[in-house]
């Protein structure tokens, strides 16, 4: 009976987990983390592909920007300025050259502004090269007329120097025969020609036949001598000697008139002719450096045409880098977009997995909450036992006690009969302890095996 109280009083073991499902559920458990590491590296390639496909979209614009600044070459402002000058420059010598406004180059000049870039420095510089050519015929023109009217004013320059000359040597002539018929005439005065018969036949030898009517000029000098030796007798000599004398005299101031106006003219034009001459030079000088600049801008057009081309080259291998990086863009977007697909599946299905995974780990903590407060039960019940077992060994020394002190009364008592020699009735003393028991108000304090025990 002390064995199995012993056996009572030992702790009962507590239960282990040896159920397969909890296992599973601790095995799962550990793999959250591994499949939360797994998600979060997931989404960082989706976001280092996110990354890598807007530097694709910057670079594309990058490179579209730049094709969009070849195409716009932007010309220097000085360049535009002094095209304009040059230009103005010819129209206006166009306008000197001419005497008035050109209004075809005026409208080229207004249409050329529609232009913009290396158009307009095109435009520019066709419409400089066909004012300079206008400009270079026109000053031809104007120096040939200039020529023209110089051979003409010295043609009669010429003639005027040898009409005076003429007149001058007819007028020597005509004094030096009117001296000698003076001579003659001395103390013949009746046989005197006539001053008008030697003057007329000066003039007409000049071509100065006017003064004895239109039909003078063509009469020869012997009818006209004829007609002054019939007119001889009259009585008008004088009077028209000294109209003859005073028509001489206004024909020469008229001459001189003449000369002197001639020569004003002369001296004018030739004024003009070196005006003009310098004019030309000048003009020249700026139509050959026109010319020049004209080749230099045209050398520039070469060249720009030249860096045009190589732009627009350069821009169609841009056009084609653009168009094979769209391209591996757009296939690295698809197999990214696959990408995504499949690890947005494997996401899914790893979420599912997950959720199921956090699923039975609930069940299975819920179990675990159960079973731990089994255990807790268990402890609580176990810890009971153990109170009650210590109770029923405190209970069990007492009786011990109690069972040693009666015997060592009964063994007094049997001394004391021995001693007596009277025979008395004698029993267990259980009833004794019986009653002793139940006179005290521990009984309902005892266990129920130490009641199966008494009893």
């Amino acid at each position: 009976m002390i064995c199995s109280m012993d056996q009572l009083s030992q702790p009962t073991p507590q239960p282990e987990l040896n159920n397969p499902k909890e296992v599973s559920g601790h095995l799962l458990s550990d793999k959250v983390p591994f499949f939360e590491v797994v998600l979060e590296e997931k989404e960082r390639g989706l976001v280092g592909k996110e990354v890598e496909e807007k530097g694709f979209k910057e670079r594309v614009e990058r490179t579209e920007s730049e094709r969009e600044e070849r195409n716009g070459l932007v010309l220097k402002p000085l360049e535009l300025e002094s095209l304009t000058s040059i230009k103005g420059t010819l129209y206006r010598v166009i306008e000197g050259l001419k005497g008035e406004k050109d209004e075809t180059f005026v409208e080229d000049g207004k249409r050329e502004r529609v232009c913009v870039g290396p158009e307009l420095l095109l435009e520019e510089v066709r419409l400089i090269s066909r004012l300079a050519i206008e400009v270079e015929t026109r000053a031809n023109s104007y120096k040939d007329m200039r020529n023209k009217e110089k051979r003409e004013l010295e043609s009669s320059l010429i003639n005027l120097t040898e009409e005076n000359r003429d007149i001058n040597n007819l007028l020597r002539i005509s004094l030096l025969e009117k001296e000698a018929l003076e001579k003659k005439m001395k103390g013949h005065d009746h046989k005197r020609m006539p001053l008008l018969q030697f003057a007329e036949l000066g003039l007409q030898k000049v071509g100065f036949g006017f003064m004895m009517g239109p039909g003078n000029n063509e009469q020869s000098p012997e009818s006209s001598v004829a007609s002054t030796v019939a007119k001889s007798d009259s009585s008008e000599n004088e009077e028209e000697v000294v109209t003859l004398a005073s028509t001489v005299e206004r024909i020469m101031k008229n001459l001189r008139h003449e000369i002197t106006q001639s020569r004003r003219s002369l001296e004018e034009s030739r004024s003009d002719t070196e005006r003009l001459q310098c004019l030309t030079e000048k003009q020249a000088k700026e139509i050959v450096e026109n010319k020049v600049y004209i080749k230099e801008l045209e050398a520039r057009e070469r060249i720009l045409a030249q860096n045009v081309e190589e732009f627009l080259v350069q821009i169609k291998e841009a056009e084609e880098e653009v168009a094979r990086w769209k391209e591996a863009c757009e296939l690295e977007v698809q197999a990214g977009k696959k990408e995504i697909q499949e690890r947005d599946k494997l996401v899914a299905a790893l979420k599912q997995e997950l959720h199921k995974t956090r699923t039975a780990l609930d069940i299975w903590k819920g179990k675990l909450r159960v079973k731990e407060e089994l255990a807790n039960s268990a402890i609580a019940a176990q810890e009971a036992a153990e109170r009650s077992l210590r109770l029923a060994d405190s209970r069990a020394v007492e009786l011990r006690q109690r069972v040693e002190e009666l015997n060592k009364q009964l063994e007094e008592a049997e001394k004391r009969e021995r001693n007596g020699h009277s025979v008395k009735r004698i029993c267990w003393p259980w009833q004794v302890f019986k009653m002793s028991s139940g006179s005290f108000g521990n009984a309902k304090r005892m266990l129920p095996e130490m009641q199966a025990i008494i009893h």
